[in-house]
Order: C-alpha cells, then sequence, then structure tokens
C-alpha cells in the first residue's frame, strides 16, 4: 500500500527529470501494462495510455518531463515533478495524486517567493 508518507519521500527524491530515457526502463513497464491500458510509446518521444478518454489531460505525456518510474507490488508509478500517475499492473485502476502546493511563510508571502 502506499501511504502519505511514501509519496513525500517519492516527490522529494524524484523531483528533476531524468537526463538519461534509458535509466528509466519505460519498455519494460509498458510491456507490463500494455494488456491493461492499452498503453504506446510514439517516436517523438510521447507515451499515449489508450484507455483513457480523448480529452483526460493525463493521457498522453512527454517522456522527457518524467523523473521517474517506479514498480510496486501491484502498481507502476510514472513520476512527474507536479504529480504521480498510478497505473495498476493486474487490472485497470489508474489514479492520479497532484502535489499539494507548498505552504509559503511570511517573508515568502511578503516578496512573493516559494
Amino acid at each position: 500500500m502506499i501511504t502519505d508518507e511514501v509519496i513525500r519521500e517519492i516527490y522529494k527524491k524524484y523531483n528533476k527529470p531524468n537526463r538519461k530515457k534509458e535509466d528509466l526502463n519505460l519498455d519494460y513497464f509498458v510491456d507490463l501494462l500494455k494488456s491493461h491500458h492499452e498503453i504506446t510509446v510514439v517516436p517523438p518521444g510521447e507515451v499515449i495510455i489508450g484507455s483513457l478518454e480523448e480529452f483526460n489531460p493525463f493521457r498522453r505525456f512527454l517522456i522527457r518531463s518524467l523523473t521517474a518510474v517506479l514498480e510496486f507490488d501491484k502498481i507502476i508509478a510514472f513520476v512527474f515533478p507536479n504529480h504521480i500517475l498510478f497505473l495498476g499492473k493486474d487490472d485497470e485502476t489508474i489514479r492520479v495524486h497532484i502535489k499539494p502546493e507548498e505552504k509559503r511563510g511570511f517573508f515568502g508571502r511578503l516578496f512573493g517567493r516559494r
């Protein structure tokens, strides 16, 4: 089970996009998820999840925006700087976690910094 603590650690550890596409091991994960999610990689560097509706904002994403792809017991997590897309390995479940906005202190609010 993925808890809030695990999600916080994922955001903390994988906060920058991955420089090498090979480090993501995307081909392995696409083959693993293909049967339940109709996921494909389009040559210019885009991933499309065919099981989602056409106008769903999470249907397509650029590979260069991925920070990591993580495998858990029953879930594969596609990690981005501002959200995590969880896809079930054994079923069609898809969950999205949106990163909460960080609380700003007094000076951050005063001077507009985060």
